[in-house]
């Protein structure tokens, strides 16, 4: 597995990163969750689809220079979510593709989460523009019917590959505790298949086993949430997250 580095963070096997997502609605609200959220993290994400102000190119931008600022070096994550991602907004490919563009000309962005389904439309250009512009791109897959048998999961893992991506995510959603230790495994085999570095995560009661297993099957990073901030069920909070990989590292 080829390591990525952001900053002074290293994408690679080992113990996986913590991400702390951010899920504020107000600039108020998503300040102060970066305040919190950078006393843990490994890096930090913006789920911008919670912003009020998305669509406002001003408010926007002053909020993506002041967390740049706030979170100094520490990683940042973009990652703007449709509805039919599990996100909040409902947007146009083209507002999507503008704002993510957006995001990365400021600047104050080191990552940009960019779902599978829309790079067939956006084409490998701009995967290419924005690492150009020294923005890294990871590509997800979002499954929520369930958990694809391994065959589909090791084809869109090499689909992202193909198409440029600098971290690989596979996000499903568990019906039993086997769809669960099946992803682990997967996981672990996929880094004979793939270079990039792997994100993997079984959402879910049952899939939580799945965000603590990067010591084993090679997941390079998990998602902690701040108390009473999750953005996706089964997220452990952050401090009691970092408490448990502390005891298994």
């Amino acid at each position: 597995m080829m390591d990525v580095q952001v900053r002074n963070m290293r994408f690679d096997a080992g113990k996986p990163k913590i991400c702390v997502p951010l899920i504020g609605i107000t600039f108020e609200e998503i300040m102060e969750q970066a305040s919190l959220a950078k006393k843990y993290a490994d890096v930090i994400e913006w789920r911008a689809d919670y912003y009020k102000d998305l669509l406002d190119d001003e408010e926007l931008l002053i909020t993506l220079l002041a967390l740049r600022d706030e979170l100094r070096e520490i990683p940042l994550i973009f990652n703007l979510r449709t509805k039919l991602e599990g996100g909040q907004v409902e947007l146009t490919l083209r507002d999507y593709r503008r704002i993510n563009e957006f995001a990365v000309s400021s600047r104050a962005i080191d990552i940009a989460d960019i779902e599978l389904s829309h790079v067939d439309k956006l084409g490998s250009t701009f995967i290419k523009w924005m690492q150009a512009l020294d923005t890294k791109v990871i590509l997800s897959d979002h499954n929520y019917e369930g958990t694809p048998e391994n065959a589909v999961l090791l084809f869109r893992l090499n689909m992202m590959e193909h198409w440029g991506a600098d971290i690989a995510k596979i996000v499903v959603v568990p019906e039993n505790e086997g769809d669960v230790i099946r992803l682990m495994e997967m996981t672990m085999n996929a880094q004979t298949f793939v270079t990039l570095p792997t994100i993997t995560v079984s959402i879910g009661k049952l899939g939580k086993l799945s965000r603590l297993a990067g010591y084993l099957d090679g997941s390079c990073m998990t998602y902690g949430c701040l108390p009473g901030h999750s953005s996706a069920e089964g997220q452990i909070e952050v401090e009691k997250l970092v408490a448990i990989l502390e005891e298994l590292s």
